[in-house]
């Protein structure tokens, strides 16, 4: 029984940042009326960036995010300026083509810079908590 009750939480928790990402990409597609298939690659954009601050300066993980949102804002302003917006007036499969020649330049981008190797962000929540027969790390 424990079991069932550790697996509905991980997937309330894993689902609830899907709903989160799901929100996004409707929010995009509900207000510029494109379907944003570099929305996941600028999720990922924002993650190296936080790792970046993270260990080249030593910035603290809660900065390191906030500058992350920054930065990665600015990067879909940018994109939604110099790529969308000219298409505004043309047929609908260009937005689409737009958007995966977005999502590869980014994927490319950060291959680039980071490598294709695995990489991990160390979390200040190491905690690891048993709640009622539930595991639960203290980040989630």
């Amino acid at each position: 029984m424990d079991i069932l009750f550790q697996q509905i939480f991980n997937a309330l928790t894993i689902g609830s940042v899907y709903s989160l990402v799901a929100l996004g990409l409707t929010l995009v597609y509900g207000i510029l009326h494109i379907p944003n298939f570099a929305h996941g690659a600028l999720y990922m954009v924002g993650g190296y960036i936080t790792l970046l601050f993270m260990e080249s300066m030593g910035i603290h993980y809660w900065l390191a995010i906030f500058i992350s949102i920054i930065i990665v804002g600015l990067l879909g302003v940018v994109m939604e300026r110099l790529v969308f917006h000219p298409l505004r007036n043309a047929p609908p499969i260009h937005d689409k083509i737009a958007a995966i020649g977005v999502l590869l330049f980014l994927e490319a981008l950060v291959q680039l810079v980071w490598g294709a190797e695995y990489r991990r962000m160390l979390s200040p929540y190491d905690i690891v908590v048993d709640f009622l027969g539930l595991t639960v790390t203290a980040q989630r």
